[in-house]
């Protein structure tokens, strides 16, 4: 295996533990702060809008059409090529007008379903007619659908449930593999990181979509694998020095690990970086958040759950196989 960190690498993590908590209180209060006063930047998903695919005679340039629709009537949209002519786009609209609104404030009974249908084909009739102003003639429409703001409301709450069932699986099988206390110092450190994440959204006002809980979860399944390489080496050295004291244990498993860490997350942020810079408008949005993401996971992992564990009074005779010795009884 490659090496960038020598062997013998001593750095005292457990020395600064202290600076690191209060780092980490640092990013979850500010993230917190952030989303609060200032809020996320929901997207289209969960605001509400239009979903329109076209076909074009001819190949169209994505930023050509971004320049469009920037000029145009419409607030916030999203476009995507379908298929390998460039002739296929989808697009994501959020219309200025007030008919979506509308069409959910219908009454549920029969003859407010039929209110609810003619409202949506005027709703969407309008869009197109919005659409043809900005794109021009000879653009064939083969679907057009409408997001309710009901509809953005039930995404925000499955996406909710999704990201916390995650992270409670994620303890259950922390819980089973190790201790209990290896999968509270590991949920602590994902929720740094998932409330990091959330953070970054709202202090750099990115479009906070379906794309986003894909940047939480895959910060969370990426920050417990390396938390779960450190906590393995951490049961193996209990069994293997069995007076260690614990300080200077946790210090030397983190240590043995650093180089696989720095090394698997290196690889990672330097091709996600590379996304970022050089990935386009669409793929930029998606791929940053996840490199914040993975940068607070591999700091979380290597600074904040190991240390996390002295918080903890660990049975190291029950990790290590030792039975215990009770005062009094011979052996």
């Amino acid at each position: 295996m490659i090496k960038i960190i020598p062997d013998n690498v001593n750095i005292n993590f457990i020395g600064q533990k202290n600076k690191v908590f209060i780092l980490s209180f640092i990013v979850i209060l500010v993230s917190m702060l952030s989303v609060l006063v200032t809020g996320l930047n929901y997207g289209i998903d969960f605001k509400g809008g239009y979903v329109v695919e076209a076909r074009f005679p001819v190949e169209q340039s994505l930023e050509n059409l971004r320049q469009k629709f920037a000029a145009s009537s419409f607030g916030d949209f999203s476009l995507q090529q379908l298929g390998k002519d460039g002739r296929d786009i989808v697009m994501k609209l959020q219309s200025t007008d007030t008919d979506t609104d509308a069409i959910a404030d219908q009454p549920e009974d029969q003859a407010g379903q039929t209110d609810s249908t003619e409202g949506n084909s005027r709703s969407e009739n309008k869009v197109i007619e919005q659409v043809k102003a900005v794109l021009g003639e000879g653009v064939v429409y083969r679907r057009i659908e409408t997001i309710g703001p009901t509809v953005g409301a039930e995404l925000i709450h499955n996406a909710i449930i999704a990201v916390v069932l995650s992270i409670l699986a994620i303890a259950i099988y922390i819980a089973i593999r190790f201790e209990w206390q290896f999968a509270v110092c590991g949920m602590i450190a994902l929720a740094q990181d998932c409330i990091g994440v959330v953070g970054a959204y709202s202090l750099l006002k990115m479009e906070f979509n379906a794309s986003a809980i894909v940047a939480i979860l895959t910060t969370a399944s990426y920050s417990v694998n390396d938390s779960i390489v450190i906590f393995d080496r951490i049961r193996e050295n209990i069994k293997r020095h069995r007076k260690m004291p614990m300080p200077e244990l946790i210090n030397r498993s983190i240590n043995e690990t650093l180089s696989r860490t720095v090394l698997t997350a290196g690889s990672t942020l330097l091709a996600v970086l590379a996304l970022c810079l050089f990935g386009g408008e669409v793929i930029s949005a998606f791929s940053t958040p996840i490199f914040i993401g993975i940068s607070l996971g591999t700091f979380s992992s290597i600074a904040l759950s190991a240390p996390l564990l002295l918080l903890f009074n660990l049975d190291r005779d029950k990790i290590a196989g030792t039975p215990k010795v009770v005062a009094g009884t011979a052996t």
